[in-house]
């Protein structure tokens, strides 16, 4: 099983705001790949979908010698609001136990410019709070995750804060498409190859 947690404010006024990329990510992947609605668990305080995506075609499976097969992947929007991100995701471990390389966190950064994707397996929270959370309450940096850059000029002008609770501008919504299809081919080649091919391919 395959866990992507995408992070953001629960309440609609966040929808479009740049803090809340990682949940409109993962609102994409789901509508793109036919899963189902996504349903509240109260028991880990998040909206979840389960769903499968189909294996690549491999010779084994051209030649008739394997049955291809889905593997079942968990989408997740915690809904404890961004700083407190940490207490849904760690239960959802904790209940699904999946290896942390089989586990991809997906949320904003101002350090990297709009429109492109960073994969790392590790470091600091570089002022996120949702990561923040993630890093206590799961007691290591290590996991995987992957940076959605939001950088602008306007962070020269205004608060961090208030930059990421902000919208997106006219032009970077006419961009959006096209950058929502390149991170579900990203999210992809994650779910079907290694994390370290994967960086060489996005990074």
């Amino acid at each position: 099983m395959k866990l992507i947690l995408g992070l953001g404010n629960p309440e609609e006024k966040y929808f479009r705001t740049r803090h809340n990329f990682g949940f409109r990510v993962v609102d994409f992947f789901a509508e793109k790949n036919n899963f189902p609605e996504f349903r509240f668990e109260k028991k880990f305080r998040a909206e979840i979908s389960e769903g499968k995506i189909k294996h690549q075609l491999t010779p084994e499976i051209s030649r008739g010698l394997i049955q291809p097969s889905g593997e079942k992947i968990l989408l997740v929007k915690p809904q404890t609001f961004m700083n407190l991100s940490g207490e849904s995701a760690a239960q959802l471990l904790s209940f699904y136990k999946p290896h942390l390389h089989d586990f991809l966190t997906i949320y904003d950064d101002v350090d990297l410019p709009f429109g492109s994707l960073r994969f790392r397996t590790g470091g600091g929270s570089g002022g996120h709070n949702g990561v923040k959370s993630l890093i206590q309450h799961f007691g290591t940096e290590n996991f995987a995750r992957l940076r959605l850059g939001i950088g602008s000029e306007l962070l020269t002008v205004m608060p961090t804060e208030e930059f990421v609770l902000g919208k997106f501008s006219k032009d970077e919504e006419e961009a959006l498409p096209k950058i929502l299809e390149k991170t579900i081919k990203a999210i992809k080649d994650f779910l079907t190859n290694d994390l370290k091919s994967t960086m060489n391919h996005f990074n």
